[in-house]
């Protein structure tokens, strides 16, 4: 390229090119003319984004250059691109009039006719629309729209000054090339560095200032905490995304590429591989007939008061494609409930789900270190109708009713159920585990084996799902809404305020549902029935544990590995796929220095997994002396960082308000502290001292108190 012979500059050119970060542009066209000769030497190189702004490149005469080379052109588009606004307005509720937003809903009610029957999914999409645009134009005439607030603060005159100082001296030295100029330039670059420190000095005191001023749980202090704390921060993208040969450089291109990854690898519906799965496939399809044809069924009517119940209950979530916000359905009238009642028992009652209800706009949240050139890189979570999510509040807790009464819930699934938490699996392994290593009359040996699975709730199996609801006889009109609720769902991504195209969702739960944590924890209710009972188990929605002991090495090593097969078999059987890269295997033994002639090892999709000295599990890292040293360093390690922000915090306000300081201490650093004490009961001394200590440096902290300060004072 540009010479006749291959030489090093051109290889690396070339490796470039291949690569894909930087792109040719040429016409065909012969760039060198001498005599008679001709060649193409000249090229037009760039990278993106500049390349979607390059247009109309050509190639003209010489125009009487004596060197031969033709002169190229090229257009690029510098005009100011408007950034799409958001398919989700954002309103300001503190300025709104919910007097005038209460009134206008029932005014537009009343226009409905009372007396019409909604048996038909027309009559409820035509009903839905009604109650959803009723609701928006509430909305748009009392609540005014929240404008976008700048995020950076305002710097001061001297700093304009230096600016602008600053970049004359710099102009002057690129086109006249003096050194003096040159001096000043670095002088004064020196010196606006200095005066932006000291304005976001200025900032950070005023703001403290503020906050120490306000009440202790008020909005705005929280606000700046969890700012301070990289909590809910903007999620940024790559320039270029690359997927199966697709380049992606404007956001509507990179939306659609998210949108092609998410419909073909992980919403798609998986194939059927096993006898089984054509079985369940064909009896789900007799469900299927047998529920549409059902009418007139006798269940419990939803009642206003239940609807209103759980309408306090709501959180100040993002609202999905209808715009209806949770603050505005809290802010009800006695007639939006009738109405609610009314559309909730007729899509009850003929099964149906409204279209608006059942399409989601993704955002995009990147996974713990991993690259962001990569779609599989994110994790999707949908934002869908406030209103239905309502209705599935609703549905859920008469779910959960049901299933607790016929105590269907696996016993030891801790995960988002009631009086259950993390620490309830930790503290049954904690307890097996010493249970085992001092055992009155012969030590055994112990090993507990911890897995992932993949795309945990965007991979079940809808036709599976459907078959389990038939096989627990659940009732009849939880079973045609759940139907409707996993059947015809649809998608769109959000990027940078662009969405996607339209995509079909044929596998998993939607996240952010209330029903979706329920409707796993069912789909693998039976995952461990065929688990031996030398084995125990322990899950948190989808974190699983295996564990088991023995006083011989290979007797523990078999049992481990034929309750790891039955699992295996199982997540096969109903279509869920382990994950063997985050397969971890402990083994805990009464000499853990001691090298085995045949150590402990598993396998896991054919993978062999090696046993490690520690693992995290549910946020709890567990070693292999249950000694809790590894797990008490990574506390003071996040504890550090935390530190830092509430040192800087204090230091930053003038007057720092102490109710505050002491709130913010219980929480970014006490709870780090306390999540894990029922295991640390039994850790030694030495590590409660150490926690002590990390919460008396804490609490100097954040009452502003010398590191000299006694203990006894502190407390």
């Amino acid at each position: 390229m540009g010479s006749r012979k291959t030489n090093a500059k051109g290889r690396q050119l070339q490796d470039l090119l291949e690569e894909g970060y930087l792109y040719c542009i040429e016409d065909d066209s012969s760039t060198y003319e001498r005599n008679d000769y001709e060649e193409k030497i000249d090229w037009i190189i760039a990278s993106q984004p500049l390349l979607t702004f390059i247009s109309n490149v050509e190639t003209h005469p010489t125009i009487g250059s004596t060197s031969g080379h033709k002169p190229l052109t090229l257009e690029i588009s510098i005009g100011v691109e408007h950034k799409p606004t958001s398919p989700r307005t954002s309103f300001s509720f503190k300025a709104a009039n919910w007097s005038k937003f209460r009134k206008i809903p029932n005014d537009q009610l009343q226009l409905w006719n009372q007396s019409r029957t909604i048996n038909t999914t027309m009559k409820i999409e035509e009903y839905n629309m009604f109650i959803t645009n009723s609701l928006l134009v509430a909305t748009q005439a009392a609540i005014p729209k929240l404008k976008q607030a700048t995020s950076s603060y305002i710097i001061s005159e001297a700093t304009r000054s230096l600016i602008k100082t600053k970049h004359q001296h710099y102009r002057r030295w690129r086109k006249d090339g003096q050194e003096t100029d040159k001096q000043l330039y670095y002088k004064y670059k020196l010196l606006l560095t200095n005066s932006l420190r000291n304005d976001r000095k200025d900032h950070y005191k005023t703001l403290m200032s503020s906050l120490c001023q306000k009440k202790m749980f008020s909005e705005s202090v929280w606000l700046t905490v969890r700012k301070f704390h990289q909590k809910r921060i903007k999620q940024s993208f790559p320039r270029i995304m690359k997927y199966n040969n697709i380049v992606a450089t404007s956001e509507k291109e990179k939306a659609n590429v998210f949108a092609e990854f998410f419909q073909s690898e992980i919403y798609a519906a998986p194939n059927n591989t096993l006898p089984f799965h054509d079985q369940v496939s064909n009896q789900v399809n007799v469900i299927r007939n047998r529920m549409q044809n059902t009418d007139d069924i006798k269940w419990k009517k939803i009642t206003p008061e239940e609807v209103k119940w759980h309408m306090k209950q709501l959180r100040n979530s993002a609202t999905g494609p209808d715009n209806i916000h949770n603050r505005c359905l809290k802010n009800y009238t006695s007639q939006l409930i009738d109405h609610l009642t009314l559309l909730f028992n007729s899509i009850v009652d003929v099964g149906y789900i409204a279209i608006m209800w059942k399409k989601a706009n993704i955002i995009l949240l990147l996974k713990p270190n991993k690259g962001k050139q990569q779609p599989s890189s994110y994790r999707p979570i949908s934002l869908l109708s406030c209103l239905g999510k309502l209705l599935e509040r609703i549905i859920k807790q008469r779910l959960l009713l049901e299933l607790n009464a016929r105590n269907i819930l696996p016993q030891h699934q801790a995960g988002f159920r009631p009086k259950r938490s993390t620490m309830y699996n930790i503290v049954r392994i904690e307890r097996y585990i010493k249970s085992q290593l001092h055992h009155p009359m012969k030590r055994r040996h112990a090993a507990a084996s911890f897995f992932g699975i993949e795309a945990a709730f965007d991979s079940v199996w809808h036709e599976g799902l459907i078959y389990k609801f038939n096989d627990l006889r659940l009732p009849t009109y939880i079973i045609k809404y759940l139907i409707s609720f996993l059947e015809n769902r649809t998608a769109t991504v959000e990027l940078d305020n662009t969405l996607s195209r339209l995509f079909t969702l044929s596998s998993g739960t939607p996240q952010c549902s209330p029903l979706s944590p329920l409707l796993y924890i069912i789909y693998t209710s039976d995952l461990m029935n065929g688990i031996p009972p030398h084995t125990e188990h322990g899950l948190f929605a989808d974190d699983t544990a295996l564990w088991t002991s023995s006083h011989q090495l290979a007797n523990l090593n078999n049992r481990l590995q034929q309750s790891i097969n039955e699992f295996e078999k199982c997540c096969k059987a109903w279509k869920l796929k382990l994950q063997p890269i985050k397969t971890e295997l402990v083994h805990f033994s009464i000499h853990p220095r001691k090298k085995y002639k045949n150590p402990v090892q598993v396998k896991v999709e054919d993978i062999i997994i090696q046993p490690a000295t520690s693992t995290r599990y549910l946020g709890v890292i567990i070693d292999n002396r249950l000694s809790w040293r590894t797990h008490q360093k990574q506390v003071e390690t996040r504890i550090a960082a935390r530190l830092s922000l509430l040192r800087f915090l204090n230091r930053a306000a003038i007057e720092p308000n102490h109710n505050i300081m002491i709130n913010l201490y219980k929480s970014l650093i006490r709870t780090v502290i306390t999540y894990d004490y029922p295991v640390l009961l039994s850790a030694d001394n030495k590590i409660w001292d150490r926690i002590q200590i990390v919460q008396n440096k804490a609490l100097r902290v954040a009452l502003g108190l010398p590191h000299y300060t006694s203990v006894d004072s502190i407390h």
